[in-house]
């Protein structure tokens, strides 16, 4: 989903990400739905899943302050707990600028990929 990106969309994501998590589940709303899935929340988590099937296939994490290590690990708690087929980890990377957010893919194939930057 968040690879390859044009810069345009790179910029885009980066704004939607440096928003409330209000505007971040409106925007992740749209995107679902133009991919045929439904969307749950839990805290700062968003599950999509198909319609027919309650098995999240896809889990997007966000994590704010990346020098905690109980952010970083509850992905792996969630991968664990939850089962998806994909999960993206979005990082916030404030010392790299206040806009500028990691894009991380976990799966069954690999469970740490660097997948893109925006900002």
């Amino acid at each position: 989903m968040f690879y390859p990106l044009e810069r345009k969309e790179e910029r885009k994501w980066a704004k939607i990400f440096n928003s409330s998590f209000e505007v971040v589940v409106d925007a992740f709303k749209l995107k679902s739905l133009e991919m045929n899935y439904e969307q749950k929340i839990f805290k700062n988590t968003i599950f999509w899943h198909q319609k027919s099937i309650t098995e999240p296939e896809c889990m997007f994490c966000f994590i704010k302050d990346i020098s905690d290590f109980n952010n970083v690990f509850s992905i792996f708690k969630h991968i664990k707990k939850y089962k998806p087929f994909l999960t993206y980890a979005i990082v916030h990377q404030k010392k790299d600028g206040e806009t500028t957010y990691d894009i991380f893919r976990f799966s069954k194939f690999s469970y740490f990929e660097h997948c893109n930057r925006v900002k």
